[in-house]
């Protein structure tokens, strides 16, 4: 497990291309930084990699991550909308991983009358798709606000969604429940990632308040990357192990080493839990028993 200096973050995502690392975060009032680095080690000082003068968004810049396809890097990234003043994904290209990063287009890369949030793509043989989360602060569930990750297809160059949102999961069981405790109740799934490995499809999602040190990591399977998707028995993945508090909003990648790796953030003060968190980079193994995927991050 690596704990790097990298804080003041949120949502880490890390995109290695030409031998060098980039981390990508929710980071700057005014859009997004990036990180380099030759090791997942040592980090240089952030640059702007995408400046929103100009953009829809006004505020709220989170959750930004990047993936290089077809010759561009792409970035979907989460923004408060000027006009709608609300939550909406955006999408920007460059041709460089540090940027600049310029809007494809002068809007939200799609309107469904409500928040979304948490954007991460999956390129696989069936298709582009983007997974994402419509946000508590605008969905009600049995009167709860809450949280669910949605799913929507791309098209080639994954600047445009295609046909319906389909719902992926949402807040069920026992461990994702522990923000029902606090002042104002709210549920959480968010921060999906999905990854394809020997015919399943794994999804890593997020539980409970990422300001508090209940954010935890889970894992859901499904044979299709639509679904239907069976949460694991043995979830939380990662929640509140030693001097790992509050870990969650990960996203997968692989090293120079060809293994397979997430980045994710912790509370950087566990006794004051809040917005301010560290990135955190841990090998990803997955295993079976009794015919059910188990995952481990170390």
């Amino acid at each position: 497990m690596i704990i790097t200096d990298i804080t003041k973050i949120g949502d880490p995502q890390i995109l290695l291309f030409e031998d060098k690392y980039y981390c990508y975060a929710t980071s700057h009032s005014e859009g997004f930084l990036v990180w380099e680095s030759d090791d997942l080690v040592n980090w240089s000082e952030p640059t702007m990699c995408f400046h929103a003068i100009e953009s829809w968004g006004r505020s709220h810049f989170w959750a930004p991550e990047v993936v290089y396809h077809k010759g561009k890097f792409v970035m979907h990234y989460t923004a408060m909308s000027r006009e709608l003043n609300s939550l909406r994904l955006g999408v920007a290209v460059a041709d460089s991983p540090k940027g600049p990063f310029k809007d494809v287009h002068d809007r939200p890369l799609f309107d469904l009358g409500y928040a979304t949030i948490d954007g991460s793509v999956l390129v696989c043989e069936e298709g582009n798709f983007l997974y994402y989360s419509r946000d508590c602060s605008e969905n009600y569930v049995n009167g709860i606000k809450t949280s669910q990750t949605w799913c929507m297809r791309l098209n080639d160059d994954l600047t445009e969604v295609i046909g319906e949102p389909m719902l992926m999961t949402t807040p069920t069981e026992p461990y994702e429940l522990k923000s029902m405790a606090m002042e104002h109740p709210h549920l959480w799934n968010e921060g999906p990632c999905v990854i394809r490995r020997n015919g399943k499809y794994l999804m890593n999602y997020s539980a409970n308040c990422y300001a508090t040190n209940d954010y935890a990591i889970c894992l859901a399977v499904a044979d299709s990357p639509l679904g239907p998707w069976v949460k694991s028995a043995s979830n939380p993945v990662l929640c509140c192990r030693e001097g790992l508090t509050g870990a969650g909003h990960n996203a997968f990648f692989v090293g120079k080493d060809g293994e397979l790796y997430t980045s994710f953030h912790i509370q950087t003060n566990p006794e004051k839990p809040g917005g301010n968190r560290r990135t955190v980079i841990g090998r990803v193994t997955f295993s079976e028993k009794n015919g059910e995927i188990l995952q481990e991050i170390d």
